[in-house]
């Protein structure tokens, strides 16, 4: 076994030995050979609270738009009449 650096920590000659990780960050968007079409497309999409946060948005912006369309009718029924 080979001593420790001034750290503590192992020397990179038995870091060099260890497999690399296959699930980091890095690695997520590439296909490996066990990998189903299911959870392929699983890690493609988004989660569920994202699209909740989107259609709710989507509703109250949807809402004050009706609700500005409304002020201005109103505003220019008050200026012509």
């Amino acid at each position: 076994m080979r001593p420790l650096s001034r750290r503590g920590a192992p020397s990179t000659a038995q870091r060099q030995n260890r497999r690399p990780r296959s699930d980091g960050p890095l690695h997520r968007g590439i296909r490996r050979s066990g990998d189903s079409d299911q959870l392929q497309q699983r890690r493609a999409s988004a989660p569920w609270h994202f699209w909740l946060v989107v259609v709710m948005a989507t509703v109250y912006l949807g809402w004050r738009a009706v609700e500005g369309v409304v002020w201005l009718v109103q505003w220019f029924a008050g200026v012509i009449g």
